[in-house]
């Protein structure tokens, strides 16, 4: 027999929409609806400016639509995104500046030349010049005269990367970045990702969403896990290490607050995740085991 109870929301950093002036993107409750089918369900967080979000979720979790929601590109049949403090259905010139975004499918004008490309987008954006351009596709490997058309899906996401970076934005949502990338490509766009001139005004913040936890892990200030539509879980990534761990016991836990989720092994034993801000470590019955969880094992304990 099989226990799981249900997962309620864990937070540990600025969750309330009305958490003040430093966040820089607040989800308030939002609802998206394709046909009959409820794609996200009152997703609900605020992410402080300077912070890493890596969204985590298995396929058909809603981090695509999610990503879209926060800038605007799909509908919402209830609540509302804000970035920087506006409603991102209605984003204005001063914000769209400071914003990069990645897709998870980029298209592009395959007749251009990379150079060309790189151009027609960033001359749209104050703080562009075609010597960060140059530099970038330089550090990307990108071949700037050769046709769009042409590149190899690693090639076209590190131009993806380039186009929503050459402009030096505030804001980077990137959808599954680097799922076309070598090793070498990664640790650049990673390494790229930290880069920030001394005296920019402005921290960086960025959202990311991808399988490649490892990458995540590395990364991510906060973590927010999605699960059919919902939000299963949102912290800050060292307050969620410290505070989640993994039980085992002979019998199942009582189903109670703190216990986030329980289920029976094949070897009879009892493996539960559980909050010890909810639950006491000291309350476990006799002959239980804990342990740390890493961002993988995290992530199979919420959704194995």
């Amino acid at each position: 027999m099989n226990t799981e109870p249900g997962l309620g929301l864990i937070t540990d950093a600025i969750t309330e929409p009305t958490a003040g002036t430093d966040a820089a993107i607040v989800a308030d409750g939002v609802t998206v609806r394709h046909g009959d089918v409820t794609v996200l369900n009152d997703v609900r967080f605020a992410l402080p400016r300077g912070a890493v979000l890596g969204v985590v979720g298995r396929n058909g979790a809603g981090k695509t639509t999610l990503l879209r929601a926060l800038l605007g590109l799909v509908p919402t049949v209830a609540g509302e995104a804000r970035l920087y403090g506006c409603d991102s259905r209605a984003l204005d010139d001063r914000v769209r500046a400071r914003l990069g975004y990645v897709a998870q499918s980029p298209e592009f004008y395959g007749w251009l030349r990379v150079r060309e490309l790189l151009a027609l987008f960033g001359q749209s954006y104050p703080a562009w010049t075609e010597e960060r351009m140059r530099e970038l596709a330089a550090r990307f490997d990108l071949a700037v005269d050769l046709r769009v058309r042409h590149l190899s899906p690693g090639e076209r996401q590190r131009l993806a990367i380039v186009l929503a970076m050459q402009h030096r934005p505030d804001l980077l949502i990137f959808d599954e970045p680097v799922a076309s990338l070598d090793p070498l490509g990664r640790r650049d766009f990673l390494r790229l990702l930290f880069e920030r001139d001394e005296e920019g005004p402005e921290p960086l913040t960025a959202i990311i969403s991808s399988h490649l936890l490892d990458d995540l892990e590395r990364v991510a200030t906060h973590l927010l896990f999605l699960h059919q539509g919902r939000v299963q879980l949102f912290g800050e990534r060292d307050g969620l290490a410290e505070h989640l761990h993994e039980v085992v016991t002979a019998a199942p836990l009582p189903t109670r607050d703190g216990v986030l989720r329980s289920r029976r092994q094949g070897d009879g034993a009892w493996r539960s995740l559980i909050d010890d801000r909810r639950l006491a470590l000291a309350t476990l019955p006799a002959g239980a085991t804990c342990r740390p969880l890493g961002l993988l094992e995290l992530f199979v304990a919420l959704n194995g």
